[in-house]
This record gives C-alpha cells, sequence and structure tokens, in this order.
C-alpha cells in the first residue's frame, strides 16, 4: 500500500498520430481538455480529437489539434508543432493493455505533489520554465504558493460554487467560444495565475521536455474540469510515473 493516499487515480495520456485501434472509443464532445480528463476521472475511456472542444480557445492549438491561424494562437506557447490526430485518456487502473502512457496527470494536495517531485528528483523536473508561475508552480516556496493558494482560492471557491448552476456553466461556455473573450482574458491571467494547467502544464510540458511538471490550477480547470482549488496538476512522462507509483495510494476501476 502506497503511503501517498491520492483522491483521484492518475490519468494516462496517449499522443496520437492516427487514431488506428482506437476506433471504437466515443469520441469526447465539450468544452475543454479539462473537462476531458474530469470524464476520464470518473472511470471512462475517453477520445480527444479536433472535433472535440467546442469552447476553449487554448487547448485545441496547444495539443496540436488544430494549426495557430490567428494572433491570439500564435501568441500562446509552448505548443505542440506537429499535428496530432487526438489524444486517449484513461485512469491509469483502465489504460488499454499493449499502449503505454506518454504522459501521467497527477493531481493532489501541494504537500502530496511536493512529495512526489521530491521522489523523481530536481534533475528530473521541468525548471527552465522556473519563474512562470502561469506554467509552473516549480520554484515557487512554500510562503509564496501559500499565497498564490490563497489568491486564487476565493475566485476558484467562487466559481465551484458558479459551476452547480446550470445558466453560469451556459453563459461561460458561451462567452468562451468568442476569441476576443479569450483574449482579453489571457492577458489578464498570463504569468498572474496558473494558465493552461491540464492541457499546456501537464501535458505538452511534460511531452515535450520530458520533464515533470507541477502547476496552479486555471480557472477552466476548476469550472469545467471541477478540480479542486486547494489542489494542484502534475504531468508526468510515463517513465518517471512508473518510478513513485508503488507509492501512490489512488481509485481503482474495473472495467464493466
Amino acid at each position: 500500500m502506497g503511503d501517498i493516499k491520492l483522491e483521484f487515480p492518475p490519468i494516462g495520456v496517449k499522443v496520437l498520430k492516427s487514431l488506428d485501434g482506437f476506433g471504437e472509443i466515443e469520441v469526447f464532445r465539450g468544452a475543454s481538455y479539462c473537462e476531458a480528463v474530469r470524464r476520464a476521472t470518473s472511470g471512462r475511456e475517453v477520445m480527444v480529437t479536433s472535433e472535440s472542444i467546442g469552447v476553449c480557445k487554448w487547448a485545441p492549438v496547444i495539443l496540436g489539434l488544430k494549426p495557430p491561424e490567428n494572433r491570439f494562437e500564435k501568441g500562446i506557447g509552448p505548443r505542440m508543432e506537429e499535428p496530432f490526430s487526438g489524444y486517449y485518456l484513461a485512469p491509469m487502473p483502465l489504460f488499454r493493455k499493449g499502449y503505454n502512457a506518454d504522459v501521467v496527470i497527477v493531481r493532489g494536495r501541494p504537500e502530496q505533489l511536493e512529495a512526489v517531485t521530491d521522489m523523481i528528483g530536481e534533475e528530473s523536473l521541468a525548471g527552465r520554465y522556473t519563474g512562470e508561475v502561469g506554467k509552473t508552480a516549480l520554484g515557487v516556496d512554500k510562503s509564496g504558493r501559500s499565497m498564490m493558494l490563497r489568491l486564487s482560492r476565493g475566485l476558484f471557491r467562487l466559481l465551484a460554487t458558479l459551476r452547480r448552476s446550470k445558466s453560469w456553466d451556459r453563459f461561460t461556455r458561451f462567452a468562451f467560444r468568442s476569441r476576443r473573450v479569450s483574449s482579453a482574458f489571457e492577458r489578464i491571467i498570463r504569468n498572474t495565475m496558473g494558465d493552461m494547467s491540464m492541457c499546456r502544464n501537464s501535458t505538452v510540458i511534460p511531452y515535450l521536455e520530458n520533464a515533470a511538471n507541477v502547476s496552479f490550477f486555471c480557472t477552466g480547470a476548476v469550472a469545467w474540469g471541477a478540480n479542486k482549488p486547494s489542489h494542484l496538476t502534475s504531468g508526468l512522462p510515463k517513465e518517471m510515473f512508473d518510478r513513485v507509483c508503488g507509492r501512490l495510494e489512488f481509485p481503482g476501476y474495473r472495467r464493466e
């Protein structure tokens, strides 16, 4: 039994150049990549493609599911430069046999993810982004991390409460379909709080850097992904996850 008890299962992510072999999996359709991670958290296999994300203007570009086409899209990064066909997501206990995850998303309390990164070792962390709080929580000391969490917790608690309202949910899904709204919001939050926490920070950065990253949650990950405001998210290349997996305890699922 592991000594770090997580509330949520780690979510494996397979980056796909082709959908061959995955055709029978229902394609996710929703607001955002973080909502797809939420669905996988409930114990399902999820396929994210270029048709999947109907609201979020960040994720399709960041994930390489569409090329950047305007100033806003060209200004966000780091992003997948190579075009990809899709992303297969599933809880690690249910990950499809015969396929290895490229990245594993692990979420938990700050002290839990600090213990995970301590086990991995500093040399395996995405240190090049240290100090860019939109991209990483690495390098933020405990007092700074506590301050960031306190500043964002009030907003995120409000978002978590509003998320229960169908009217609010409809409003956010309508508003953020607009590139103008998304672009204005990006200018406000860039390097002031977590930004693109699930798609870029927990998937793309670990994949491109072959390094582990820890991030504060962004507003979308709370509003659409239903993540806890007091938690952080991390992305680990699969071989790094394998190093720490034995120390983790998390919910499992049985295939139906």
